[in-house]
Order: C-alpha cells, then sequence, then structure tokens
C-alpha cells in the first residue's frame, strides 16, 4: 500500500513481467513431475525440476516474440484467412524451433545421432505441443492487447463528453453573460421602438442559438451536420451584429456538398467568437470574419479568418485564446490525430484557423447504426 499526496491510499501494482515469470516457473514445475516419474527416480527431484525449467525456457522467452508478432499480426485483421494462415505458418515453425533447441541440449551430453533418435519418440507430440503453446499465447496476448486498446477508447470518450460538457458550458456562459444580456437587451429595446419587425427576428435568432446549445446538451451524440453548426454560428453573427453594426461584416464561401458532414458541436462558434473578440470588436473600425468551408477527396476543410490586427507568431499561445485551445483539445481527443489543427498570423494580417477533419456524412453515420 502506498500513501500519495491528498491522503488517498493506493496498491501499487506489480509489474506484469513478475506474473509472467512466475507463471512460467509453476509451469516448469508442473513439467519436471512426470520427467522425474518416467526415470524412476534415476535423477533427483531438484534435477527434474532444472531440467523442467531449462525446457520451458526457450518457450519463455518465445512469448517475448509471441507477444511482438500479435502486436504487427493486429487484430481485427482485414483478411481473416491470411490471418489465420500467418499465425498457423509462425505456431508450426515456433513448434519446430522448440524441438530443434531439445535435440541441441541433448545432443551435448549424448551426440547428435544419438539424440535424433530419442527425439524421434516424441517429436511429433512436442511439435503440436509448442502450436497449442503458441496459440494459447497469442489468445491471452489478443486479450491484453483488446482489452487495453478498449480502456484506452473508454477514456477518450470519457475525456471527449468531459470537453465536450464543457464547451457547451463555456457556450451558454459565454452567450448569457451579463456583459453580453446587458447589450443586448439594450439595443433590442431601442429597437422595439424604432425598428419592431428587426428586434422581433433578434429575439427569434436568440431562441434559436440558446434551442441550439440545449438540443446539443440533451443529446447522445455529441456531432451535428455542418449546416446545424453554420446556422447556430449565423444566430450568433445576428446578434454580435446588433451591437457592432456596419462594423462587423461577415461573409461566407461554404462547398454546399459539405453541408451533410457531421463535426464535433459548437466547433465553428468560438472560433468565430475569438475572431470578434481580438481581431474587430476592439477597433473603431471593425473587420471582416469570414467562414469558408471545403470538401477534398479525403477531409473537410474549415476555415475562418479575420482581417485584425493579427499577432506575432511567437506570442501565439498567449494570444489564440481559451477558445481555440478548448477546440483544439477536443479535437485532439475525438479524432485521436486524424483531424489537423492550425492557426496562422503576423502582426497586421489578422488571424486564419485551419481545421481538416475525416469526412464522415449523416447517411454514413445511418448506415453504421443497426436498424
Amino acid at each position: 500500500m502506498l500513501q500519495v499526496p491528498g491522503g488517498i491510499v493506493t496498491r501499487a501494482r506489480r509489474p506484469i513481467w513478475i506474473w509472467v515469470t512466475l507463471a512460467w516457473l509453476v509451469f516448469g514445475v508442473l513439467y519436471a513431475y512426470p520427467m522425474w516419474a518416467a526415470v524412476n527416480g534415476s535423477i533427483t527431484a531438484w534435477q527434474s525440476v532444472a531440467r523442467g525449467l531449462m525446457h520451458v525456457a526457450p518457450v519463455a522467452l518465445g512469448g517475448i516474440g509471441i507477444w511482438w508478432v500479435t502486436g504487427v499480426v493486429s487484430w481485427p485483421p482485414r483478411s481473416r484467412w491470411t490471418f489465420f494462415a500467418l499465425h498457423v505458418l509462425i505456431a508450426c515453425t515456433f513448434g519446430v524451433l522448440w524441438l530443434l533447441i531439445d535435440t541441441s541440449g541433448i545432443a551435448r551430453s549424448i551426440g547428435y545421432t544419438a539424440a535424433f533418435q530419442i527425439v524421434g519418440v516424441f517429436a511429433g507430440f512436442q511439435v503440436l505441443d509448442g502450436v497449442l503453446v503458441y496459440a494459447s499465447i497469442a489468445a491471452i496476448s489478443y486479450v491484453i492487447r483488446i482489452a487495453k486498446r478498449l480502456r484506452e477508447q473508454e477514456a477518450r470518450a470519457a475525456r471527449a463528453e468531459s470537453l465536450r460538457m464543457r464547451a457547451e458550458l463555456a457556450a451558454i456562459r459565454g452567450r448569457l453573460n451579463p456583459h453580453f444580456l446587458f447589450n443586448t437587451l439594450h439595443t433590442l429595446t431601442a429597437l422595439v421602438r424604432r425598428d419592431p419587425e428587426t428586434a422581433e427576428r433578434a429575439l427569434e435568432r436568440f431562441g434559436d442559438m440558446l434551442r441550439y446549445v440545449l438540443d446539443v446538451k440533451r443529446s447522445t451524440r455529441e456531432d451535428v451536420s455542418l449546416a446545424d453548426e453554420l446556422e447556430f454560428v449565423r444566430s450568433y453573427l445576428s446578434l454580435e451584429q446588433l451591437r457592432l453594426g456596419d462594423r462587423l461584416l461577415a461573409e461566407e464561401r461554404i462547398d454546399p456538398d459539405a453541408l451533410d458532414c457531421r463535426i464535433p458541436s459548437l466547433t465553428l462558434q468560438p472560433i468565430v467568437e475569438n475572431a470578434i473578440k481580438y481581431g474587430i470588436a476592439p477597433r473603431a473600425r471593425g473587420g471582416r470574419v469570414e467562414i469558408v468551408a471545403s470538401l477534398g477527396d479525403d477531409a473537410l476543410t474549415l476555415e475562418v479568418r479575420d482581417d485584425g490586427p493579427g499577432t506575432a507568431s511567437t506570442v501565439l499561445d498567449i494570444a489564440a485564446g481559451m477558445g481555440l485551445r478548448a477546440v483544439r483539445q477536443a479535437l485532439e481527443t475525438r479524432y485521436s490525430g486524424q483531424a489537423q489543427f492550425n492557426v496562422v498570423t503576423a502582426p497586421g494580417e489578422g488571424f486564419a484557423v485551419t481545421m481538416a477533419l475525416p469526412i464522415q456524412t449523416t447517411a454514413e453515420l445511418r448506415a453504421t447504426v443497426p436498424s
């Protein structure tokens, strides 16, 4: 038992190689007993144990190679016939090598001619024994690898869910913080007197934005279509334009074929918010934010650009803001290294945030769900 910071007591885990060594020692001892009984006590019990351990030592060392093989020939395979044929070939080779090693050990004492005569009695049995041992070790190795992979997937899913919830809560707080509410309500109050129709449309946009966030929160899926995410971003931009007026110019260049692609919810809005907060709102003349979506052969590319003041690349991590870091981390967790996230900036050239995500459409998603 170990005491760790915070007063939590945990049990130290023994390295797995200790358990593997103990298992082979037990196997060697069990193998030694029939050997000792077969020679009618002509050798001592300790000599029998020593010979049994020497007999299983090559197999124990070969287990390291079998573990490596199960890492190279991974499960699930692309072709099960190739998978099993390859393992049968390796298993037979493993059994033959074990037999040759035993033969060499016997030959050191009585010569190869006599050794081959003795080994010929049990050669077929030992090769079959080697095949069975190989199959057992390989099966255990695959079970361990698959269990480890499942634990890692569960950990990534839990982390992604945690990040998703944080992003959703951050989005709600960002949309409902007192400063935002005060400015929006003040603008709506003025619009109700001056332009009731515009005020009504603004309230509908505000309701659509809140409904989207709440629907995402209640949904069991973390992905949404690009079309839905863009509608949410448009609602956000329309509310910001109430406050900034002509100082905020929003442009879109969207590939229609990309609208059905699935992306993690609340991916675009934090980046657009970051562009407005740091690149457009602080300037008296405002600026432009551009949203681009294009579909390539193997990736959906999303880009958010602004023409704000930008910053030096040396201070990019500090200037990027929490929104960009949260989106980057969420994509790394969600796609396990298959997504790309790049930020380009320079003084006077604004920010350009580019994401390349694996393509998954709504139709493909439905096809993977059992009916």
